[in-house]
């Protein structure tokens, strides 16, 4: 595997103690503003799973009822043929009397 060094990657940089200390530093609060920005994402995050399986619990019951009435409706619908169907053979016994 081939390794690419840029100019400034290959400059000797004199690192004194100072230095060091000052970008560990800058790092541990880079690194504490990351932890609390993920810290609130997950709570943010946590409210809207919540909020989500609010809704799909509403949902389910809506669907439930749904279900419910369209199977009132289809025995309705089934009682209204069945009787369509006796009034035509009626209205054709009739017709062939006459």
């Amino acid at each position: 595997m081939r390794i690419w060094y840029t100019s400034p990657m290959t400059k000797k940089r004199k690192v004194t103690l100072d230095k060091l200390a000052t970008k560990v530093d800058k790092l541990g609060t880079t690194v504490d503003k990351f932890a609390t920005l993920m810290v609130g994402g997950f709570e943010n995050l946590n409210e809207k799973v919540d909020a989500l399986s609010n809704d799909m619990t509403d949902v389910k019951r809506d669907i439930g009822e749904i279900k419910t009435d369209l199977k009132a409706h289809g025995k309705a619908i089934d009682k209204d043929a069945v009787a369509l169907i006796n009034h035509e053979t009626r209205i054709k016994k009739l017709e062939h009397v006459r």
